[in-house]
């Protein structure tokens, strides 16, 4: 079944290959579990290659996103691939030539894409035979972390560590050369829908607000403030009942405002390992849903979904600081003027993210990272939530973040 998904693999895969290599045999199977990807299907792509000069073989290892087979979601899922290809043809391109213009480096914490295409007619838009080819980072030593264990604290300082790095070069060539940033960027970015007629319109999520209240209750600090709860959910669901929780097309634009994943979670990441099992590098995947908003939405969303809640009791404060330290320095080696990206007001930004995206950290525990492996998303696993059933992690985590912005007096 897998292997009909790729309709005209060779002349796809032609222009890395080369013309005078044709493939000879593939084998083509699921890479990952239902569950672990929702609006495309990622598919492991193995190719036997045969030389027509030489008649030599060889074996090559990819990585294939494809569109969703589930109909009600293809339409969706087709056009979600126009950014992401534009991320690996346009916006990669556009960084590594910024650092290499700076005397720097290029960057290592993308996936080299190999192929894509929109579709099999050279239209515009892409539909069920959009793909994207990639290199298949598992074969060069790369893996995922355990979602339901998440990053240490050596292995959060070096994804913090990548993510500045990641938001600082596209900020710089924001301050540099803003009209770059906007025709690369700015223009790159999927576009806005209402939600109307939208077929994946499941309606709001409710959480229930009782189990919740019940969770905060048990805990001395969070008992307190407990009815600020309401507040923070009433915002982040009206958001999601226009459409905006994860687009918020209106959102004021600060000096912090550049490239955001907005979906930087454990999955959408893969390390590699020494041999001492010490993770060393680093792989940022998964660009469907980028955008420009604040680079502290990125930051909080990744450290509450995919740090474990050890680390984040006792070293969020400091991993904040090691993703401030290396931003303001990547920006300085760009030779920016950093006097607007203070340590205070990087918190002062920090604080008004976390609470807007109070609600997508809940959704996302409560929805994706902690549910049984192998299952799919189902809205009604949030309502249906009670103390009983809510991942212990996750409750946890929910605990420590409300608790967090008590502390803080960012509520």
């Amino acid at each position: 079944m897998e292997g009909e998904r790729i309709t005209d693999l060779n002349n796809l895969l032609k222009p890395a290959l080369g013309e005078n290599v044709e493939i000879v045999d593939k084998t083509i199977t699921n890479l990952t579990l239902p569950g672990d990807n929702y609006f495309s299907d990622m598919l492991k792509l193995q190719v036997t290659t045969r030389n027509k000069d030489t008649n030599a073989t060889n074996t090559e290892h990819f990585v294939a996103k494809c569109c969703v087979a589930e109909k009600e979601l293809a339409a969706k899922s087709a056009s979600m691939f126009k950014p992401e290809i534009a991320f690996y043809k346009e916006i990669v391109p556009t960084m590594q030539m910024f650092l290499r213009e700076h005397g720097l480096k290029e960057v290592e914490i993308f996936p080299k894409m190999i192929a894509a295409r929109y579709n099999l007619d050279g239209k515009e838009e892409p539909d069920g035979d959009a793909v994207l080819v990639l290199e298949n980072l598992q074969v060069a030593g790369y893996s995922n972390q355990d979602r339901h264990k998440g990053f240490d604290l050596e292995g959060a300082k070096l994804l913090v560590t990548d993510l500045a790095v990641f938001h600082a070069v596209p900020l710089a060539i924001k301050l540099k050369q803003p009209n770059l940033f906007r025709k690369v960027f700015v223009d790159n970015c999927p576009k806005n829908k209402p939600k109307e007629n939208d077929p994946d319109d499941r309606g709001i999520p409710k959480i229930p607000r009782a189990t919740l209240k019940q969770i905060l209750r048990e805990d001395n600090i969070c008992k307190q403030q407990v009815d600020q709860l309401d507040d923070l959910i009433d915002a982040d669901e009206e958001n999601f009942r226009k459409g905006n929780l994860f687009n918020k097309p209106d959102v004021k634009q600060t000096v912090f405002s550049g490239l955001v994943h907005k979906d930087l979670w454990v999955n959408n990441t893969m390390q590699m390992k020494d041999k001492d099992g010490k993770l060393v590098k680093n792989n940022f995947v998964d660009f469907q849903m980028y955008g420009i908003q604040d680079v502290t939405t990125d930051l909080i969303f990744f450290l509450l979904s995919s740090v474990d809640i050890v680390t984040l009791e006792e070293h969020f404060d400091y991993l904040l600081m090691v993703y401030h330290e290396r931003l303001v320095k990547t920006l300085e080696s760009l030779k920016c003027d950093v006097s607007s990206f203070k340590y205070v007001d990087f918190i002062n930004n920090l604080k008004e993210n976390t609470i807007g995206e109070f609600f997508h950290i809940l959704l996302m525990n409560n929805l994706v990272i902690y549910i049984k492996k192998g299952e799919k998303t189902n809205f009604d696993i949030i309502k249906n939530l009670t103390v009983d059933n809510m991942h212990p992690i996750a409750k946890k985590k929910f605990v420590f973040l409300f608790k967090m912005l008590v502390q803080k007096e960012w509520i």
